[in-house]
């Protein structure tokens, strides 16, 4: 099942309205009563059966009341969200960092993931622009998939994760890393360096993604993008941590609310004829590879394109900004 959320008449509806999308992402059904994502969620297990029903009305090209749909004109899926941890699941992006500052992969690196908890109010749209705001910021993109979650409790661990799992999707977690520089050395986490991220207008229920999610990863290319020349293509299938261990390690003293987010951290591989899913990245092997790093920040005009397909068919939407 695919969905994504329209912008609401009423100015002080926040959250925008839910419908249902499309398979080939052309056409939609609005859902009665008009209910938000957000509240979607909090009714699980009343609310999805409905929407399956609408879903495949949809598919079969008999569902009342649908509408072709602009993605361009979609919200984030939540536009507020009660919770956004983001985690860094992928060793080669941490070994890149690691070696080009001549450090060494800690044991530990292994055995607990990395996260921080980021801005999950005003989530932006997948079309507007990226905001530069100073170059001096040094401002990036990355690539990433996350979960989207019902009621965790408290503790939950990874291995009775599956059930809480209820939405995949796609963003790009946009960051000044000249100020992660000053951040990172004061020891108390991210704040100024992680603004708003940015979210592909759609979102899939896990069996969306056939045999591409085995319940623990998604192995699927994302496809960058850059100044219109490809940039990378790396796979999921390299998460070291996996999804139901990121959501267990960001309940493990606090249960999370209906509509919280998960991501995975910059999708990367090993082998660097995958590409890269962030400038940094790409920054760090030029240093292994050459002594030093070639490839500037974003700059004003810059475009970047991500996006996943499965079998021919973009399973999230696009997320194409310009930076400004």
């Amino acid at each position: 099942m695919k969905l994504a959320t329209l912008p609401s008449k009423d100015k002080r509806n926040r959250n925008g309205e839910l419908i249902v999308v499309s398979k080939d992402n052309r056409t939609a059904a609005r859902v009665e009563p008009v209910i938000s994502l957000l509240a979607a969620l909090e009714n699980w297990k009343e609310v999805a059966p409905k929407l399956e029903i609408t879903y495949s009305a949809l598919n079969q090209g008999s569902a009342p009341g649908s509408f072709p749909l602009k993605l361009e004109e979609c919200l984030a899926p939540l536009p507020n969200s009660p919770g956004f941890y983001d985690g860094s699941a992928f060793l080669s992006h941490v070994f890149r960092a690691r070696k080009s500052r001549g450090d060494e992969m800690p044991p530990s690196a292994k055995v607990t993931p990395l996260m921080y908890q980021g801005v999950s109010d005003n989530l932006l749209p997948a079309y507007v622009p990226m905001d530069l705001m100073d170059p001096a910021f040094g401002g990036d993109f990355e690539g990433e998939f996350a979960v989207v979650t019902t009621d965790v409790p408290k503790g939950t661990k990874a291995s009775d994760m599956g059930p809480f799992i209820a939405l995949l999707m796609l963003f790009n977690d946009i960051t000044y890393r000249e100020i992660v520089k000053q951040e990172l050395p004061g020891k108390f986490g991210f704040l100024q360096s992680k603004p708003n991220s940015s979210f592909a207008p759609i979102v899939i229920t896990p069996d969306e993604a056939g045999s591409a999610w085995d319940g623990k990863r998604l192995s699927l290319d994302l496809e960058v993008t850059f100044n219109q020349k490809l940039f990378g293509h790396p796979n999921g299938r390299e998460m070291h941590f996996t999804f139901p261990e990121l959501v267990a390690h960001a309940c493990r003293t606090r249960p999370l609310s209906a509509g919280s987010i998960v991501g995975c951290g910059t999708v990367s591989n090993e082998d660097k004829a995958m590409g890269f899913a962030c400038l940094t990245e790409k920054r760090f092997q030029e240093i292994l590879d050459g002594g030093k790093e070639t490839t500037p920040w974003l700059r004003a005009g810059d475009c970047v394109k991500i996006n996943v397909k499965l079998n021919g068919q973009s399973l999230f939407g696009s997320i194409e900004q310009t930076a400004r």
